[in-house]
């Protein structure tokens, strides 16, 4: 067991799901909150990509993008531009996320976590919630 926590993503156009990702963390993370904040940084890198392709598709696009985040402190966190002595060590490069929702391009909101449908990207889940996710994932049981 090396200690990395998984980062996952899914991105739905018009209810349709167009992108999804599961990651192993490439740092340790030293609490949940840096494991979860390491996520939506993740998942920014996507979400910019994404834009860019509905963009030059001139298709309607949200402003603010929206970022689904089901832990508050990590929200927290993107959206301060203070460093608090449990977040300095954080890499830099997991703070360009602060830069996109201070610019408007990007807006973080919360989430349940029961209805967080990436989670089935980076946990064991019991079977009703891994049912519930895999159908808003568009995946259909066996017959």
């Amino acid at each position: 067991m090396d200690r990395k926590s998984v980062s996952g993503y899914c991105f739905y156009h018009y209810g349709c799901l167009v992108s999804w990702s599961s990651q192993k963390q490439k740092v340790i993370a030293s609490s949940s909150t840096e494991a979860e904040y390491y996520s939506p940084s993740y998942a920014l890198r996507e979400a910019l990509w994404i834009r860019l392709f509905i963009t030059s598709l001139q298709l309607s696009l949200p402003t603010p993008f929206p970022l689904l985040c089901d832990n508050q402190s990590a929200i927290r966190l993107a959206n301060s531009d203070v460093s608090s002595p449990c977040s300095k060590h954080i890499d830099v490069q997991y703070h360009f996320i602060r830069e996109k929702i201070e610019d408007g391009t990007f807006e973080t909101s919360w989430i349940p976590t029961a209805d967080m449908t990436a989670d089935i990207f980076t946990k064991s889940l019991p079977f009703p919630a891994f049912s519930r996710h895999c159908s808003a994932l568009g995946i259909l049981p066996l017959p």
